[in-house]
């Protein structure tokens, strides 16, 4: 990984990764952390021995949060991997939860950071505690086509346009799970 191609979007820069501003954010808030390491372009290619590069990209993103509801109290953040990423290099998302954003168009957006598509950086570093390795969460294309849901509720909606209004007015909690797991990030 080259930090000199990414000059403009670049936001920090350490021996094992990069910290960018997403070029095409899904949320008011939406940074990459990409590995520096060679080799790495899934969590497929994960085994035991990148447990502590991945728990140093999960503490790189960590601070970001912090130093991201420094700025904005009132931001969620969840930090992790889409199962199949759209660019070659392990990076992982580190996102507010307002999910606002001209760049979330369609389905496929909304559903790779709202299904089991997004592989939570905690549960990653779980799993290959567990067991060396990530596997696959299954079929993601059908993950992608799901039908739409709120991700705090759960209503369904029919199309973006009708998602993006309810979520600017949902005000249920987030699922138990991903709050008693640790996977939202917010100010205490």
């Amino acid at each position: 990984m080259h930090p000199e191609q990414h000059g403009d979007t670049i936001l920090q820069v350490t021996q094992e990764a990069i910290v960018i501003a997403d070029k095409f954010p899904k949320g008011r808030k939406h940074l990459l952390v990409v590995s520096r390491q060679e080799g790495l372009d899934s969590l497929e290619d994960l085994n035991s021995s990148h447990i502590q590069l991945v728990k140093n990209l999960h503490a790189l993103g960590e601070a970001w949060v912090q130093k991201l509801l420094e700025e904005d109290q009132s931001l969620v953040f969840r930090i992790g991997y889409h199962s199949e990423p759209s660019m070659r290099q392990l990076h992982m998302h580190v996102i507010s939860q307002d999910l606002d954003s001209p760049s979330l168009k369609n389905k496929k957006h909304w559903n790779s950071f709202t299904t089991t598509f997004f592989r939570d950086s905690k549960a990653v570093i779980e799993e290959l505690e567990a067991t060396g390795r990530v596997k696959p969460c299954g079929d993601e294309n059908s993950l992608l086509k799901l039908e739409l849901r709120c991700h705090r509720c759960l209503f369904v909606q029919p199309n973006i346009p009708r998602l993006k209004q309810h979520i600017q007015t949902c005000r249920a909690p987030f699922p138990p799970d991903l709050c008693l797991q640790g996977y939202i990030i917010m100010k205490n």
